[in-house]
């Protein structure tokens, strides 16, 4: 089992790296867009000077990388697994650029596959319990000295201040409005992919036979809560079980609670981000 997990956790943040690799290295430099972050700033710094992009990512991540873990405002393991994840991403940027094709025919649609491949791939390396470092970081870091500050305000500052600054760099104001798009698409794109992996279906069962119908959830090994009910006619009490439940279990166990009580009363929502527990944890 704990193979096979960290068999998946490497999936994604390969799977991950290599999407987002595609994002930058086919759209988003190709068509001259510096979507924020230390992507952004690896990007116009590549357009001046042609310093390589992948290589310019580890030597902005690693040393902030490292007084993070000093400070352990992120677990050893997390730290090592970022590191892992930061060289990676440097390796794959910069091998793979005479590989890979690239499209600047039509800026707008390379802003918006950019978004798309970008955040597609943050939001596996995220759920692969890694990060590829940047900004957000830095925010970490200086939320850490100064508690006061907002983290989110402070990143998105900067990211807009490397957007604005992709305007000067390429003396296009286009840019900055290709940029934009970007940002916003990456954003979209990856919340989904981390929201939908944090949706459970919600399933409610009133049953005369409670006892049985634990054992089906235990025997699924299915977190469940007993709440204590009443009737609104009979004003008799009752037993309610609750759990949030993976969807592709749900149905198995929906069938197996109906063998169990034919008569059972079975309510099935879908639950959009379920956190707490053992549900939700990233790091």
């Amino acid at each position: 089992m704990r193979e096979k997990k960290l068999r998946d956790v490497i999936i994604l943040n390969v799977a991950g790296i290599f999407l987002y690799t595609v994002g930058i290295r086919c759209f988003a430099a190709p068509a001259q867009i510096a979507p924020g972050g230390a992507s952004g700033i690896a990007i116009l710094v590549n357009y001046v000077t042609g310093f390589p992009v992948g290589l310019f990512c580890s030597l902005f991540n690693l040393p902030i990388l490292l007084i993070v873990w000093r400070n352990k405002i992120f677990p050893p393991q997390f730290a090592l697994k970022a590191a892992c994840s930061i060289v990676l991403l440097s390796l794959m940027t910069d091998l793979l650029e005479p590989v890979l094709p690239a499209y600047a025919d039509d800026p707008l649609l390379a802003a918006l596959f950019a978004g798309a491949f970008m955040g597609t791939g943050l939001g596996m390396v995220y759920l692969g319990t890694s990060d590829t470092g940047g900004i957000t970081m830095i925010g970490l870091i200086l939320q850490r000295k100064f508690p006061h500050l907002k983290v989110g305000s402070l990143v998105s500052a900067i990211n807009i201040l490397i957007v604005l600054s992709s305007g000067l760099v390429y003396r296009d104001v286009r840019t900055i409005l290709y940029a934009t798009v970007t940002v916003y698409i990456s954003g979209i794109f990856m919340d989904q992919l981390v929201n939908n992996s944090n949706s459970r279906n919600l399933m409610i069962v009133m049953s005369e036979c409670t006892d049985m119908v634990r054992c089906v959830f235990l025997e699924e090994r299915a977190g469940i809560t007993v709440l204590k009910g009443e009737g609104g006619y009979t004003s008799e009490t009752q037993r309610v079980i609750m759990g949030a439940i993976d969807r592709a279990d749900c149905a198995r166990i929906q069938k197996k609670v109906e063998a169990v009580d034919p008569h059972a009363l079975i309510i099935v929502a879908e639950a959009s981000n379920v956190i707490g527990k053992k549900f939700g944890h990233m790091i």
